[in-house]
């Protein structure tokens, strides 16, 4: 595989992302499909989408995002334009929370490579979705994509392809080399023993039996924490997420971000009916750790030129703040010790996606995800 090539526009118009598209088609040695990153910040998606739609009839596909990465620095603003060579078809899902899960055109009967997965991070049946794609490949594919949206987490259609914007949908796309996935998040856990006792989909309504919150905040008040209201939760709740315990590996961070008015726990991502759940503390040495060697995971052994695709969750960014630079810095420099050289490109996300090692595929929360791809592997 030659090197993944992209480009990068600081604004993000019809015209500029066009033309980004238009000079990766031109520098191609075949047919590409654009994977087209939109930062949230100043950018009209409707207009950027329906612009690309009438410049070309080429494929493209993409999600809005609250931010990028590049290189070792988080960017608000812009677009990252990759472009895939040898790329499958297009596979839209356009109502991922309806009663039957519909990819249009359908999934092949076999696939091999990387599927890209770009999905709503608010829609509900996040779960059902990957539950589908991965009993219907399983890892005859490696995968890696995110949720997609926006940061105040307002609802608003956030993924597209040449087809349109549309909400609560995902889009799936097999690039024909097969990268390397990295998955670590740091989270440690403080209290366990919860059982998820009624939940539907994303939504926790009791753990042991009991309204969710007045749980989650008992066990904040007895380590130590000042008795919060439900108006105060957005104060705790970065520091302290739920996690699915998994036998032998890392929890999946369930990342809590409302109190409805049941005294509900709504988290981004399902959570299974009867889950053993932990409440995690979160350490920033830990977590730049985790990344970095999310990032060591991924690059393997062998030395060669690779392009690191870094899916990390927006709410890493907050809790971490000034120091989710460092995050990325860590990554990046853990890359370039590995490799010949790395490119280091991707996305803050509402959830990442990826499988670990001969695992399921999973949603993760608050979880840094990169997949490496070596510029001279063989498809």
């Amino acid at each position: 595989m030659r090197g993944l090539t992209h480009a990068y526009v600081d604004e993000a118009t019809a015209e500029t992302v066009g033309s980004a598209c238009d000079r990766l088609r031109a520098d191609a040695s075949g047919p590409i499909t654009p994977l087209v990153l939109l930062a949230e910040g100043g950018c009209d998606v409707e207009a950027v989408v329906a612009g690309l739609r009438a410049r070309s009839d080429a494929p493209f596909f993409g999600g809005v995002f609250p931010a990028l990465v590049r290189g070792g620095s988080q960017v608000d603003r812009g677009a990252l334009v990759l472009a895939f060579e040898g790329l499958d078809a297009l596979h839209l899902v356009t109502d991922i929370g309806g009663e039957t899960i519909v990819f249009s055109p359908a999934l092949p009967e076999s696939a091999r490579g990387t599927a890209i997965v770009l999905v709503d991070g608010l829609a509900h049946g996040i779960g059902r979705l990957l539950q589908e794609l991965y009993d219907h490949l399983g890892d005859t594919v490696t995968y890696w994509g995110g949720g997609t949206g926006h940061g105040s987490l307002a609802r608003r259609p956030s993924v597209f392809c040449d087809r349109g914007l549309f909400p609560d949908s995902a889009v799936v796309a097999f690039a024909p080399h097969r990268a390397s996935v990295g998955v670590r998040h740091g989270w440690t856990e403080v209290v366990g023993a919860l059982v998820a006792t009624r939940t539907r989909g994303s939504t926790i309504m009791e753990l042991n039996w009991e309204p969710a919150f007045d749980v989650y905040r008992a066990a904040l008040v007895g380590r130590g924490a000042p008795p919060f209201a439900p108006d105060e939760f957005a104060s705790f709740a970065p520091r302290f997420p739920f996690g699915l315990r998994k036998e032998g590996a890392e929890h999946v961070v369930r990342d809590p971000i409302t109190v409805d008015a049941s005294g509900a726990l709504v988290c981004v991502g399902d959570v299974p009916q009867n889950a053993a759940l932990s409440i995690l503390e979160g350490d920033p040495d830990q977590l730049i750790a985790a990344a970095k060697q999310a990032a060591l995971d991924a690059c393997g052994a062998r030395r060669r030129a690779r392009t690191n695709l870094v899916a990390d969750c927006i709410s890493r960014s907050l809790f971490l703040e000034a120091r989710f630079a460092e995050e990325l810095g860590a990554m990046l420099k853990a890359a370039e010790s590995a490799t010949d050289h790395v490119e280091q490109l991707g996305m803050l996300t509402l959830g990442e996606i990826a499988s670990r090692g001969e695992g399921y595929l999973e949603l993760f929360n608050k979880t840094a995800v990169v997949a490496s791809l070596a510029a001279d592997e063989e498809p």
